[in-house]
């Protein structure tokens, strides 16, 4: 089998304030803005 696990310990910039965020966030911890998932390809 050769899937790969979700990767983890991929930081998430917020598109808003471009804060870096801890991976598997769901919203900004500095201005509250909703992360998207990037698309990891």
């Amino acid at each position: 089998m050769c899937f790969r696990p979700p990767a983890v310990g991929k930081p998430v910039i917020c598109p808003k304030c471009q804060k870096v965020n801890p991976p598997n966030e769901k919203e900004c911890k500095h201005c509250g803005e909703p992360l998207k998932k990037q698309p990891d390809n």
